[in-house]
């Protein structure tokens, strides 16, 4: 092996390793047929969030780019300040989370840290009105770990 090849795969281990630490969420995916201000108004309902409309998460895609509608609710609790996100995934202009079978899921649920496990969350989004299917997904392994690794600093830049 030459040295250019050690040297460039030590460098993309460091990039996945980084990655990893960064990756401080977990992610479920959602299939619905509803639009994304209903589905959310059906997760306040029954899920008890507060999702309000936070921002558009725009993706290069290979013909042009995307806009996926991103929904947030804040909560507070013993553990800190944590953070809810509903993203679209699915749109005719492009996907973010292609990998694990989201390619076929509507939205993506981002969980950040201290927020509910995604364990435990998940009987409680099968309940939702207009939830077809839910499945937790690895972020890591997903395709969207790039878009939404940082998705609370797009927030709190406002």
């Amino acid at each position: 092996m030459n040295a250019n090849l050690k040297l460039y795969l030590r460098e993309m281990q460091w990039l996945e390793d980084d990655f990893a630490d960064s990756c401080d969420f977990e992610l479920i995916g959602l299939s619905s047929h509803l639009p994304p201000q209903r589905l959310c108004w059906e997760l306040n309902r029954t899920v008890g969030w507060s999702l309000q409309f936070s921002h558009l998460l725009d993706i290069a895609q290979k013909k042009g780019n995307s806009s996926h509608a991103v929904y947030r609710f804040n909560e507070s609790g013993d553990a800190g300040q944590s953070a809810f996100h509903v993203v679209e995934n699915k749109l005719p202009e492009g996907i973010i989370a292609r990998f694990q079978g989201a390619a076929a899921l509507d939205y993506l649920v981002h969980l950040s840290e201290g927020c509910e496990q995604a364990a435990e969350l998940i009987p409680r989004l099968r309940k939702v009105k207009g939830v077809n299917y839910v499945q937790i997904l690895d972020p890591l392994n997903s395709g969207a770990i790039e878009h939404l690794a940082l998705i609370d600093l797009v927030d709190s830049a406002k």
